[in-house]
């Protein structure tokens, strides 16, 4: 059986797409567990009469708390061998469990993950991994565990692809990997973001082998509410260090080595791209915003990850902005991040 984990917090208005993209799979052997994270909404109401319509759906109810502690909740009451977990406003193609289990039993896997497509409204934009299907085990896990913490060589230049492996969903994993690898979901309120990605650290590192289905079978749905530049964040550079550390922690207990531990700095490096686009939507002068800049710049950890970041395999626009940084020049970059700010409001 497949546990299905749906963390709801008012998303009346995409619940029922998610909802029935889940129960009408054509692999039927599924518990949906929708976790109502405190809605104000009429999310709750729908939970219920999908709840009395279809005996696979539970609903827990909790108070608001995040999305981290309503994938834990959810874990918590799985019964599946397997478990994946779909947001609220996202949908799944009709075969997508079908597939996933057929890859996850005929390989004997561990984790099996896939692409995926981003809906914008009346355009969708497929984000394809690789073109073809790809089992990863040993060494090439290994790999596959740096990519989740950083991007080297030419995927340096994608840097709005950071951490599209290291999503939670879009993806099957074995239950007992989170028990194995004592993984769980940490509070944004602590480490800014990507806490998915600190999660599937430790159950990447526990899995023994993870396919990968050349299909885009998740829709996620891109809505200007979740835009990370969109309101300022002044705690999120102090919550980046924290996550930092925490992946830093990650990469001693599986034994460092030298391509985990610089693709690590290479995500600290590219973090300036987006603590830079929060800092410009401070509500503060253009001096203020420049000395808050300075500051991030001259963090250890930032000083290091950026001195270390290697240009070559960088497009030029994000090579000039990275000189820009590694030169200390904080007007061109203030500049640099207003340019990033208009082209992304186009």
């Amino acid at each position: 059986m497949i546990s299905v984990i749906v963390p709801v917090y008012n998303a009346e208005a995409y619940l029922s797409r998610c909802l029935e993209s889940i129960l009408n799979q054509t692999y039927r052997d599924i518990q949906v567990i929708c976790v109502n994270d405190g809605s104000t909404d009429s999310s709750g109401d729908m939970l219920e009469e999908l709840r009395h319509r279809d005996g696979r759906v539970q609903v827990a109810c909790r108070e608001n708390s995040g999305l981290s502690a309503s994938r834990n909740a959810g874990l918590e009451l799985a019964e599946g061998e397997y478990v994946m977990f779909v947001d609220a406003d996202d949908w799944l193609d009709e075969h997508t469990c079908a597939h996933a289990m057929e890859a996850m039993l005929g390989r004997d896997a561990d984790i099996v993950f896939w692409s995926y497509a981003r809906e914008y409204g009346t355009a969708s934009a497929p984000v394809l991994f690789w073109r073809e299907e790809r089992v990863f085990e040993g060494e090439s896990m290994e790999w596959l565990r740096n990519r989740l913490l950083g991007p080297s060589g030419a995927e340096l230049g994608r840097p709005e692809r950071l951490d599209s492996y290291g999503t939670a969903w879009g993806k099957l994993y074995r239950r007992s990997l989170f028990r194995e690898g004592e993984a769980s979901f940490v509070d944004t309120a602590l480490i800014g973001s990507a806490e998915d990605v600190l999660c599937n650290l430790s159950l990447f590192r526990a899995a023994r082998r993870a396919v990968y289905i050349p299909t885009t079978f998740y829709h996620y749905r891109k809505t200007a509410a979740g835009a990370l530049t969109k309101r300022y964040k002044p705690e999120l550079a102090d919550q980046w260090e924290e996550l930092f550390r925490r992946m830093e922690r990650q990469v001693r207990e599986s034994g460092a080595y030298p391509e985990a531990e610089q693709a690590l700095r290479n995500r600290m490096a590219l973090s300036v791209i987006f603590l830079g686009l929060n800092v410009c939507d401070a509500p503060a002068s253009s001096f203020r915003k420049c000395r808050i800049l300075h500051e991030l710049l001259k963090r250890d950890w930032c000083r290091t990850a950026v001195r270390e970041l290697p240009l070559a395999p960088l497009p030029p626009h994000w090579k000039a902005f990275f000189l820009t940084v590694k030169l200390g020049c904080v007007p061109g970059l203030y500049l640099f991040l207003l340019t990033i700010k208009r082209i992304l409001a186009k």
